[in-house]
């Protein structure tokens, strides 16, 4: 299913910016050695993703394909260990009791994150960490949620292209279906 929805995400992404899937460049066959993680636990998010596509370079020539959602790109494959130390850096500024692993999964160029969490009770979320917040939060409940809510952002027409060809958003109608989908959750309420 998660890789349905990955697939989906893409072609929603590809109907608004001709050329995205391909700036994501198609997956290495030895990307599980990116993953810095024990093999036998990377997420399957990070499984259906990177086996597929390497994602977008820091310093991608054409701006206008780096967003993977307004404002932060998919951090590249050969980027992911040096953007990990980052996280475990910053997350000791937190207190992540019940969490046991975070791995980062979009940035932006102000050390914000969006990340992969899995807590103790193995429950996998999407959180946000951001550079002048003393909280992370939590954005979506499930991964299924994190697609599903992307999902509806591009069929509801809350992102589109601006007119200088760049992702943005309208802000307005991304919390109130953000809050649709992602009920209780404090992000949505900011």
């Amino acid at each position: 299913m998660l890789s349905s929805l990955f697939n989906k995400f893409l072609i929603l992404s590809e109907s608004v910016r001709n050329g995205y899937i391909y700036s994501l460049s198609k997956g290495t066959k030895d990307w599980k050695k990116y993953i810095p993680c024990d093999i036998n636990e990377i997420p399957l998010l990070y499984k259906v993703i990177y086996s597929n596509v390497q994602g977008t370079k820091r310093f991608i020539k054409d701006q206008r394909l780096m967003d993977f959602i307004p404002g932060y790109r998919l951090i590249h494959i050969f980027e992911l260990i040096e953007e990990s130390k980052v996280i475990y850096n910053i997350s000791k500024n937190y207190d992540l009791k019940d969490i046991i692993l975070i791995l980062p999964l979009l940035t932006n160029y102000s050390s914000d994150y969006i990340c992969y969490a899995k807590t103790i009770n193995k429950d996998e979320y999407i959180i946000g960490i951001f550079h002048d917040d003393i909280n992370f939060y939590i954005i979506h409940e499930s991964i299924e949620l994190f697609f599903i809510t992307l999902h509806e952002f591009y069929q509801n027409k809350v992102y589109f292209i601006d007119k200088d060809g760049f992702l943005d958003c309208d802000m307005v109608k991304e919390i109130e279906i953000g809050r649709k989908f992602n009920k209780n959750l404090l992000y949505w309420e900011l």
